[in-house]
């Protein structure tokens, strides 16, 4: 299988779980950063690499969960730049003089397109996970949560 499909496949399955963790961390003057450092997640790498051979996907479940992650990668960086936008004024307005009604209101938009960015990806998420085997999505859970865990260790 050529490396290109092992890199795109690996993204697809790394990047829903990343920018929904990233998200829901409310501090907002980081956010755009934290989302930078996702997007990177999606580039190839060598643990990507190794998740991919422990998954052992083979060519068929290769091709389809890079024709799901074309078909909504769109749509996806639409909304991250959306939600980037968004913070990037909510954050102007906090050092502003903005009211705090219409801080308010920018919150609330960050909110939404939040919200908006982790359906999208949890509707590919669950698209991903029908082309997966139950110990295919057994061992994705596990390698996920040890990824998590070495993120926050300091």
């Amino acid at each position: 299988m050529s490396q290109f499909l092992i890199s795109a496949v690996l993204g697809l399955l790394v990047t829903p779980l990343t920018i929904s963790s990233v998200l829901a961390n409310p501090n907002y003057n980081n956010v755009s950063e934290k989302i930078s450092q996702t997007i990177q997640v999606q580039r190839p790498g060598r643990n990507q690499n190794r998740i991919f051979e422990q998954l052992n996907l083979t060519e068929e479940q290769t091709e389809k969960i890079i024709a799901i992650r074309q078909e909504n990668q769109q749509e996806i960086r639409q909304s991250l730049q959306n939600l980037r936008n968004a913070q990037a004024e909510l954050n102007t307005m906090i050092t502003g003089k903005g009211n705090d009604n219409q801080l308010r209101k920018k919150h609330s938009e960050v909110l939404n397109l939040r919200q908006e960015l982790a359906e999208l990806q949890f509707n590919t998420l669950l698209k991903i996970r029908e082309v997966l085997t139950p110990e295919q999505l057994q061992e994705w859970s596990k390698l996920m949560q040890q990824r998590r865990e070495s993120r926050n260790t300091p």
